[in-house]
C-alpha cells in the first residue's frame, strides 16, 4: 500500500537537512540559549532520512526481498551518483588541500601520500560536499540480512533490542566528522530499527497517537530546550566511540521527532500536494546538489554581511533548493535515461 504522508515525509525532511546546512551562509551566530535551542529542532535532520529508510526497507522492500536484486538497485541508484558527483569536489580536496589535510593526505611527499591516499579516503569517508551519509546507507543496505532477522523477531524483543541499541548510541555519539562508517552505522541503527518496527506497528501508532500529535511535539520541543540548558549545545554530539561526553540528547529528540511527522503527516493521506510530492520525487538530487549552491552563496557572503542572521535562514534555504531542484530538473530532461545515475533521480 502506498503511504502518500512518507512521501510528504521526504519532502520535510529534505527541507529540514538544507534549513541544518545553511546556518554559515546565513551568518546566523548560536550565541543565545535560544539559538541553541532552535538550532537543537532543525539540526540532525539525518536521523529522519535515516528512520524512512528503515520504515521503507520494511513496507516496500521486505514483502520481495532478494538481496542481490536490493543491493544492485541501491548501488546503481544510490552509489554511482555519489562516485560521480563526487570527482569535481575530490579534485578540488586535492588542490585545496582542505579542511583536514593532515587526515587525508600522508606524510610523504609521494603519488601515493599526496594523491591516491586522499582520493581513496575521500571516497571511503564521503568526506567532500556533505556526502558521507551515501558510504554509511550503503553499509547499511550491504548488512540487511542483519535487518532481515531483526523484522523476524518477536515484538517484545525488538523493543528491547531497539532500546538497548539506543541507549548504546546516547553515550557513544556520531563519529567526529562522521568519518568512520562503522560508528556511524552502530550509532544510527536504532533509528534504522525504529523505523521497520514503526512500520510493522504502524496501524497501532496510528490508532494509539491518534490526536496527540501536538503532545508529542511539545515533547520534541522539551528535548530540544533541555539538551540547550543541560549540554549547552546544538545538533547531534560527535566524539571517539570510547570517551564519555555526557548523553545526546538530540538522537531522542529526532526519534520523537520521528514518531510526530509519521502520526502528523497521516492526516494528509488524501490530499494531493503537487509541491511535496516534486519535493519528494527529487529529493535525493537535492540532497546531492545543495551543498554546492551553500557554498557558491558563502562565496558572496560579504556582499550580505551587514544584514546577515538568522532571518535570512528560510530565504537562503528556500533559495538553495529551489536552485538545486531546478538544476537537478534540468539533468533529468537532458538525460532522461541517465539521469537516476547521475544524481539520484
Amino acid at each position: 500500500m502506498h503511504l502518500r504522508s512518507f512521501e510528504y515525509f521526504r519532502a520535510v525532511t529534505i527541507v529540514i537537512i538544507v534549513l541544518g546546512h545553511s546556518y554559515g551562509i546565513a551568518g546566523w551566530e548560536l550565541e543565545t540559549f535560544w539559538d541553541r535551542a532552535l538550532a537543537n529542532l532543525i539540526s540532525g535532520g539525518t536521523s529522519l532520512f535515516v528512520f524512512i529508510s528503515g520504515f521503507l526497507f520494511h513496507h516496500v522492500f521486505y514483502p520481495k526481498f532478494h538481496y542481490a536484486t536490493f543491493i544492485k538497485k541501491k548501488f546503481k541508484n544510490v552509489y554511482v551518483p555519489y562516485l560521480l558527483l563526487s570527482i569535481f569536489p575530490v579534485c578540488m580536496a586535492l588542490y585545496t588541500r582542505i579542511p583536514y589535510e593532515e587526515f587525508y593526505f600522508g606524510p610523504e611527499n609521494t603519488f601515493f601520500d599526496q594523491i591516491i591516499r586522499p582520493v581513496l579516503l575521500h571516497y571511503w569517508y564521503g568526506g567532500v560536499m556533505v556526502y558521507w551519509y551515501i558510504p554509511f546507507i550503503m553499509a547499511v543496505f550491504l548488512i540487511s540480512p542483519v535487518y532481515i532477522k531483526f523484522i523476524h523477531l518477536t515484538t517484545k524483543s525488538k523493543i528491547i533490542l531497539v532500546s538497548a541499541l539506543t541507549v548504546l548510541s546516547l553515550f557513544m555519539h556520531r563519529p567526529v566528522n562522521n568519518w568512520s562508517v562503522v560508528q556511524s552505522v552502530i550509532y544510527f541503527s536504532p533509528v534504522y530499527m525504529f523505523g521497520i518496527l514503526c512500520s510493522m506497528e504502524r496501524d497501532w501508532i496510528y490508532e494509539k497517537f491518534r490526536g496527540k500529535d501536538g503532545l508529542i511535539f511539545l515533547f520534541v520541543i522539551f528535548l530540544a530546550i533541555l539538551q540547550a540548558a543541560v549540554m549547552k549545545t546544538s545538533g547531534n554530539l560527535q566524539k571517539s566511540p570510547f570517551e564519555f561526553n555526557g548523553i545526546d540528547i538530540s538522537l531522542l529528540q529526532k526519534m520523537s521527532l520521528c514518531v510526530f511527522f509519521m502520526v502528523f503527516l497521516h492526516r494528509f493521506e488524501d490530499l494531493d500536494s503537487k509541491l511535496l510530492k516534486q519535493l519528494a520525487a527529487s529529493s535525493f538530487s537535492i540532497y546531492f546538489l545543495h551543498g554546492w549552491f551553500i557554498y557558491f552563496i558563502w562565496l558572496a557572503k560579504d556582499l550580505y554581511a551587514p544584514i546577515a542572521g538568522l532571518h535570512l535562514l528560510p530565504f537562503l534555504s528556500a533559495l538553495v533548493i529551489w536552485v538545486s531542484y531546478a538544476t537537478a530538473l534540468r539533468i533529468r530532461k537532458a538525460f532522461p535515461d541517465k539521469s537516476r545515475m547521475i544524481i539520484g533521480w
